[in-house]
């Protein structure tokens, strides 16, 4: 399974580019959107905070100020 950031600039609506950050596991995410891991299965839109713990947990910058975060698990 792969857990995906993937990146939207505030004024867009196309994705400008994907954080791959399955090193965190699929339990750490699912706690940060406060689902239960078998239950992720969709595409979250992160709040600030989230986001915040996400970078945090995943050690990538994220700027809350510019863009827009989803986080994604798909298969593979």
């Amino acid at each position: 399974m792969k857990i995906l950031i993937t990146v939207y600039r505030k004024d867009s609506d196309s994705p400008e580019r994907e954080l791959d950050v399955s090193g965190i596991g699929l339990e750490a995410a699912a706690d940060v959107v406060g689902i239960p891991a078998d239950c992720l299965v969709d595409v979250y839109p992160l709040d600030e905070s989230q986001a915040a713990a996400l970078g945090r947990l995943a050690d990538v910058s994220l700027d809350l100020d510019s863009y827009e975060y989803f986080l994604e698990a798909v298969e593979g």
